[in-house]
Formats: structure tokens, sequence, C-alpha cells
């Protein structure tokens, strides 16, 4: 039996959490001492079937937040503090505190935890999609593949970066590290598809495809419609979801739609029409099988489920890392991806084209022709026995 801390420090949204809950379940399951430690501990706690879980806010970066856009994984680490030593060393003595009676660390988005469990001889792993572990390299990959990236300025940010996490692995006598990326060798499992992840320059790598994860329980009924089945998963923030669920109303679009938070106005505007509005998480496993359609905003998990159900996709990206994967996808002619900032989107011939056009279903069905042989319960099984191998 060994005790074994999972933890997620940088990002936002229940994703992190949904990723890190069947692990710590079957770990849980097999006899080990499990707790979370997590950026946000309220997140994705309505997903829990079981007994809850441990859980604790983790150390995260207090200081002020950058928020240029960053030209690679340095510039990163550069936004949350990582460039200097100081403040990086308290981040990190401050996971070290936490992390003291622990034999193993599973992390999603958490340089700090391994910075702090190589300080203290610790295995730690790295549960990813592949946008937070880029290859070791110097400097690490830029980001935007579409425009130039000034390798000076990468380099710059890479070496604040890397310089400020040697000092604080030095302080504590541990073995310095080459490159960022070096700081996941041996160390990261990457949870996605060649197709999905966003470093192609990776090369050979081993991908262990998405496990099991973490689901809701909700099975509404399909409201009344005449068009294609959208099943769909709304951030409360996107300016763009009113626009986005009238255009599936004028179209007639029979939709179950996941939309935490909205405003009681709009759940009266769409009530009895082609639009259910649901207000917790659905069971995936259920649902996704009945939908043709999938609108979400390019996260990770849920674009990946849709493709392996072979479902087209329309994503509408918020952030850097759900526009590349918004481009991979487009790219493979599975799906449409609305460019973020646009004022006014037009939905509804976004909608359109893919209920008429059958070749983004056909590109969709490929990928789950591809990993049709893929057992996610094995997938699951084999990252348990390598963490604990590792101890």
């Amino acid at each position: 039996m060994a005790r074994i801390t999972l933890a997620w420090e940088l990002g936002g949204q229940t994703g992190h959490v949904a990723t890190l809950l069947p692990i710590a379940l079957a770990l849980r399951a097999r006899g080990h001492v499990v707790r979370l430690l997590l950026r946000d501990p309220a997140a994705g706690a309505d997903l829990e079937r079981e007994a809850a879980l441990p859980r604790e806010g983790a150390p995260v970066w207090a200081g002020p937040v950058y928020t240029t856009a960053p030209l690679n994984f340095g510039e990163i680490l550069h936004n949350f503090g990582y460039q200097h030593a100081p403040d990086l060393r308290q981040l990190v003595d401050a996971w070290r505190d936490k992390l003291r009676d622990s034999d193993a660390v599973i992390a999603n988005v958490s340089p700090a935890a391994h910075l702090a469990a190589r300080t203290l001889g610790m295995p730690s792993f790295e549960m990813s999609q592949g946008f937070h572990v880029p290859p070791p390299a110097m400097p690490s990959p830029p980001l935007s593949d579409w425009e130039p990236a000034p390798r000076a300025q990468l380099e710059a940010a890479d070496r604040r970066v890397l310089a400020a996490m040697n000092q604080v692995l030095g302080a504590h006598g541990a073995a310095p590290l080459a490159t960022i990326g070096g700081l996941f060798h041996g160390r990261a499992m990457l949870l996605t598809y060649p197709e999905l992840d966003i470093y192609s320059e990776r090369g050979p790598a081993e991908y262990y495809g998405i496990p099991e994860t973490g689901e809701g329980r909700a099975v509404p009924a399909w409201p009344r419609g005449g068009g294609m089945r959208v099943l769909a998963y709304v951030y409360e923030h996107y300016e763009g979801k009113e626009a986005l669920l009238d255009a599936l109303c004028a179209l007639n679009m029979p939709t179950l739609a996941l939309c935490r938070g909205l405003e009681p106005r709009l759940r009266e505007k769409y009530a009895g029409g082609p639009v259910h509005l649901a207000d917790e998480p659905m069971a995936m496993a259920q649902v996704l099988p009945q939908a043709d359609l999938v609108i979400c905003h390019g996260s990770h998990q849920t674009t990946a489920l849709a493709l392996l159900a072979g479902k087209p996709v329309l994503l509408n990206p918020t952030h850097l890392e759900q526009f590349l994967i918004t481009r991979r996808v487009v790219r493979q002619g599975a799906g449409l991806g609305m460019a973020p900032g646009v004022a006014n989107p037009d939905f509804a011939a976004a909608l359109a084209e893919l209920r008429a056009n059958p070749a983004y279903r056909r590109s969709a069905e490929q990928f789950a022709r591809r990993y049709a042989g893929h057992d996610r319960k094995a997938a699951l099984a084999t990252i348990i026995e390598r963490c604990e191998a590792a101890l």
C-alpha cells in the first residue's frame, strides 16, 4: 500500500479532474491511500460516483499572471512566475511540504509538483494530452506553427525559466535540467492520439489514448426537432453562446446542451424548444452514441470522445490549446472550427455545412475505425501498472 497524491496546478475547467479521477479510484481500489491536490478543490465534484476522495487546494502561483499570447511552453511558464527563482522556490517548497508524506505523484499540468518530486527523490508521472509536455528540445517548439516565431525570443524565455528551475533544484541538491521538456522525460504518459497531439515534431512516442475518464450521470430525453441530434458543451462565459443556441433553434436541431450557471433569462428563452439546457454533467457513454454532431470548445477530452464515436464536431475554442486542437481536427476534415474573437460568427452556416456535407462524418468515422481496437479500460490498467512499478 502506498500514499499517492494526484495533482493539478495550471489551467481551468473540469477536464483536469476528469482525467485524474478514474486513476485515483483505480488506485484506491487496489488498496492505496489517495488524495487530490487541486487548483480548484470543488472542480469536478459532481463526477464522483463513489465515496468522495479527499480533496485539498494545491499550491499555485499567487503573483501577477501575464496575459501576452505565449509563443512556446517556456513563455507559458514565464507567464505564471516560473522565470523568477525566489518566487519559484516558494512555490516548489509549498509543494514539498504537501508531498512529504506521499510516496508518488500523479499529475495533470503540474510542473511545480514534478520539480518538488525531483527534490524529494519521489517518482512522479504527468498525465498529459500533449500540450503541456513539449519535446525535450532547446528551445521548446513554437505553438503557433502558422506564423514566424523569433528563435531568439523562444530561447530567451526557455533559458530564463530553465535557469530558475535549475537554481531551485540545485538548492535542494537535485540534478539540473538541460531543457524544459526534460522535466517530463520518463515521467509523461501521453493520453492522446497522434492526430490530436499539437507537437508534430515530437517524433516517435508512446500514446496511451484516452483511458476511462470521469463522466456525469444525467441521461435527459432528447427534445423534439427535425434535424440532426446535437450534443453540446457550452461554457457559461462564452460570448457566442446565445447566438449558437439561437442557430440550433432556428435549424430545429434537437440538442442536449450542458451549460452550467446559465442565467435564468436564457433558460426561460429556450424552455420547451429543441434545445434542452442541462445543468449537470451527462453520461457520455449513453448519450453520445445517440448524437449526430458534437459541439464543444475544443477541449481535448470531449473532442476525442466525439471522434472515437465517429461524430463530426463544431469547435468553438476559447484559448490557445483548444485552438490548436481545433486546427488538428479541421485539417483531418472531421469538423469545423469557429475562429475565436470573431464578431458575429455565422453558426447557422457552419451547422448547415456540417448537416449537408457527409465528408465530415466520414472523416470522423475513419478516426473511430482507426482506434476501434483501443481498449480504454486496458489503457487505464497499464497506467496503474506503470505507476505501481515505479513504487
